[in-house]
């Protein structure tokens, strides 16, 4: 795998409390905590978020926006990253990410809370929420800056490394999906810290409004980690192997860029198949009532799903592995998409499934309860037809609707070494 320049330069150790500066100003925390939250938010929007690649190539410099008159006259400088004019034919939400990662990698772990949170409120809406698995919502940027999403992650990972696969957007929405190469330190919703390195699979969903005709605010992420692949990796699996061969996720077997695609090549491409391919192939793969089919797939089709499920190569495996057991756990199925988009040939989709478990499925015996499981799609199409498709789905959620908590089983199961 090809790690971005964005994933090396987001590593950041975590900072003791104690030596924290105790003369800072606090913000919702103690002055003890304040530093440790000013190098946490380096990392902040946890993982895949990191779109900067070439944040230290030539072009890019620290440039005051606008000065505020921040408490008894002081005056606050607002900074914006001087983009790469390779960057210009970026649509809105996509590079509204992108300024808002060029800040946490430069400026924020040197800015005071009320400097950081005036800054980032450039990029994010007044009403922006942060939702994601296992870690806590918040509702507003000011929450967000000393979330404890933030700050449970910066303690259980105190050391990382993201490398983004895919980003790609439009001009209300923007999406990644990516791999993060962690150091796990401390315990996390239960489950023992392995006290090593390990890697996992991210993936992001944004939602943007334009505020001006060039500028975007962002107002809603949801992020998801294949928790079900992380835990099997540290010897604690919650799921029934796979299968498929599990773990290994590539970015898209195509010069687009890395991460893909790059917004002046995409432009080349041909959106509107992509978009009908896409669509067609969520609800017929999905919510579709007839025979399991792959239509809108390649023959040569590769898949890569989640921990439980694996990797498909060709339309055989899929339909077998993926599909068919999908389709035999869960009737009256039906497809609830809150984001989808495309650029070029990529497009990608976040949303729910739901539907009626009446088979088993990862482990799960047939309870016969409605349930709805959050999906992240993203799908590659050339030809007509999608070539490759990434996916993690949101199995701590299912488990809890059907009343079985996901990460006692892998804090009590025996160590699988």
């Amino acid at each position: 795998m090809v790690a971005s320049r964005a994933g090396q330069d987001s590593y950041q150790p975590l900072v003791d409390d104690k030596a924290a500066d105790t003369g800072r100003s606090q913000f919702g925390r103690s002055a003890g905590t304040a530093v440790a939250g000013l190098f946490a938010l380096v990392a902040s929007f946890t993982a895949g978020r990191y779109s900067a690649n070439d944040v230290h190539q030539a072009g890019w410099e620290a440039v005051p926006a606008t000065s505020l008159n921040v408490g008894a006259g002081k005056p606050l400088q607002l900074w914006e990253p001087q983009l790469s004019p390779a960057f210009n034919a970026e649509p809105i939400a996509k590079n509204a990410v992108r300024r808002f990662d060029a800040y946490l990698m430069q400026m924020a772990a040197f800015a005071d809370p009320q400097t950081k949170l005036a800054n980032v409120e450039q990029w994010l809406a007044p009403d922006f929420e942060y939702e994601t698995v296992g870690f806590p919502t918040s509702k507003t940027p000011a929450g967000w800056c000393v979330s404890g999403e933030e700050q449970e992650f910066r303690t259980t990972f105190n050391m990382s490394v993201f490398s983004q696969m895919l980003f790609f957007g439009s001009d209300d929405m923007a999406t990644t999906t990516s791999y993060g190469n962690v150091f796990w330190s401390q315990p996390l919703f239960g489950v023992p810290a392995p006290q090593k390195w390990v890697y996992f699979r991210v993936t992001d969903f944004y939602s943007a409004r334009k505020i001006s005709p060039t500028s975007g605010q962002l107002y809603y992420n949801f992020m998801m980690i294949d928790f079900a692949d992380l835990l099997r990796r540290v010897g604690r699996p919650v799921l029934p192997k796979a299968a498929l061969p599990e773990g290994l996720v590539l970015t898209s077997e195509a010069n687009d860029g890395v991460p893909a695609p790059l917004s002046v090549v995409a432009r080349e491409q041909d959106n509107i198949t992509a978009q009908r391919v896409s669509l067609a192939a969520l609800t017929e793969d999905w919510a579709g009532s007839g025979p399991v089919e792959t239509k809108m797939w390649a023959s040569n089709l590769t898949f890569y799903g989640p921990g439980g499920i694996g990797t498909a190569r060709g339309a055989a495996q899929y339909r077998k592995h993926v599909l068919e057991p999908f389709r035999a756990a869960f009737a009256d199925r039906k497809v609830d998409t809150k984001i989808f988009g495309c650029e070029g040939n990529y497009c990608g989709a976040f949303g729910e499934l739901k539907g009626r478990h009446v088979g088993p499925w990862l482990g799960l015996e047939a309870t016969g309860k409605p349930v709805s499981i959050r999906f992240a799609f993203h799908w590659h199409v050339t030809g007509g037809r999608v070539q490759e498709g990434w996916a993690i789905f949101d199995l701590p959620g299912l488990f809890k609707q059907v009343g079985v908590d996901f990460f006692a089983k892998a804090t009590f199961a025996p160590l699988q070494i």
